[in-house]
């Protein structure tokens, strides 16, 4: 178990690049895929309620076969003693929880961790803050995402990125919610996260990459890789 309280720095990355998550990995084709795209991350969601939950024993098997991107296990609320097992068994690199834990929770996990909150309509920029400010010392990054009564993640529905656009000049932040091809210059352009998380936008069925759409958003991606590249010199 980690107990390190890890010190938040400024929210700019250590390059120029904007990372990339793609998540609700089930298969090794699209792992592959992403991993030759220049994906930064891949997520597993482990939360069986998931339509893009993959068997730990599965997700152990793809991460095996990949070089490159770290890998994330999506959790939701499960007991600590089982996130750390699927820790030990797939060789995860980081845990994004995406449920309700507290952040005595988050002190128990055996690898940094990426916090999620779901973002409702009527918040404020200090409702935010008010809300993350519990985590400081126990997680790495905080990850934004919708709000959806039904699921926790993977809705394809965008909330007002203005509303967590300075919280990323102080925190390193993930965003998700709704971000595609069309969107995501301006997601970048808005917020300035340190990552963007990816999902639904580029499937054909929960679970199910599209290859399609995969090469669209990265030839949107390498673009806005050039320009920070030469905003960067």
């Amino acid at each position: 178990m980690s107990n390190k309280k890890l010190e938040f720095r400024p929210a700019q990355n250590d390059d120029y690049r904007t990372r990339i998550k793609i998540c609700g990995i089930t298969k090794l084709d699209d792992a592959r895929f992403a991993s030759g795209a220049m994906a930064d991350y891949l997520g597993f969601i482990f939360s069986d309620k998931s339509a893009r939950y993959v068997e730990p024993d599965v997700a152990r098997e793809i991460i095996s076969w990949i070089e490159g991107p770290e890998t994330v296990g999506v959790f939701v609320d499960h007991p600590a003693d089982d996130v750390n097992d699927i820790i030990e068994k797939t060789g995860i690199h980081y845990v994004q929880l995406h449920g309700n834990e507290p952040p005595e929770y988050c002190a128990l996990m055996d690898r940094p961790i990426i916090k999620a909150f779901r973002v409702k309509a009527d918040m404020s920029e200090q409702d935010i803050l008010e809300m993350i400010k519990p985590y400081e010392r126990t997680v790495e990054f905080f990850l934004f995402d919708s709000f959806d009564e039904a699921q926790h993640g993977g809705t394809g529905k965008q909330f007002d990125w203005n509303i967590v656009r300075e919280v990323s000049k102080i925190y390193p932040v993930f965003l998700a919610g709704g971000i595609g091809t069309l969107n995501v210059r301006r997601a970048i352009r808005l917020v300035e996260p340190y990552a963007v998380d990816i999902s639904s936008s580029l499937e054909m069925a929960p679970g199910i990459k599209d290859f399609d759409k995969m090469n669209e958003f990265f030839d949107e991606m390498r673009e806005i890789w050039d320009e920070q590249e030469t905003d960067a010199q």
